[in-house]
């Protein structure tokens, strides 16, 4: 007897669970990638100018972070619907994250928190490439489960 989930099409098949392990892996890759950049970057403020500039780096780098994390988030839920609206919604998200990212360096400026807003936006700058980066490569390091029947079947 089938329960209520079931019966509404909500359980995955084997091939939607491999899609989600696989786009999990890509978005792995992307936060690892940017993560080290962030790392990297940031030693390399501490060297040329400090601790406040190192923290400003983190900072941009964090922001981009939660930027790109939440839109993952965002994307999952709106096209596990798979409903006309989830492209609106997924364009939607994007316009108001990047609003909100605005907003949020806008404010962080006028903070102590943030020391050097050169450094914050040489965090962003570069994680937002970093992160592009990393879904590249791990778009084209990964097997995509919908050409691969091995990856479905295993």
């Amino acid at each position: 007897m089938m329960d209520n989930k079931e019966a509404a099409g909500h359980m995955g098949s084997t091939a939607d669970t491999t899609m989600r392990r696989w786009l999990i892996r890509v978005e792995g890759v992307a936060t690892i990638a940017t993560v080290a950049g962030a790392l990297l970057l940031s030693a390399v403020a501490l060297m040329t100018d400090g601790w406040a500039a190192a923290g400003s780096v983190a900072l941009g780098a964090g922001a981009v972070l939660v930027f790109f994390a939440l839109g993952a988030w965002i994307d999952a839920l709106a096209l596990r619907r798979a409903n006309p609206m989830s492209g609106i919604v997924v364009l939607g998200s994007y316009a108001i994250r990047l609003a909100l990212l605005t907003v949020v360096a806008g404010w962080l400026a006028t903070t102590p928190w943030l020391a050097s807003v050169t450094w914050f936006g040489v965090g962003v700058a570069a994680a937002a490439v970093v992160w592009v980066a990393g879904m590249i490569a791990g778009h084209a390091t990964g097997r995509w489960p919908i050409y691969d029947t091995a990856g479905v079947l295993a």
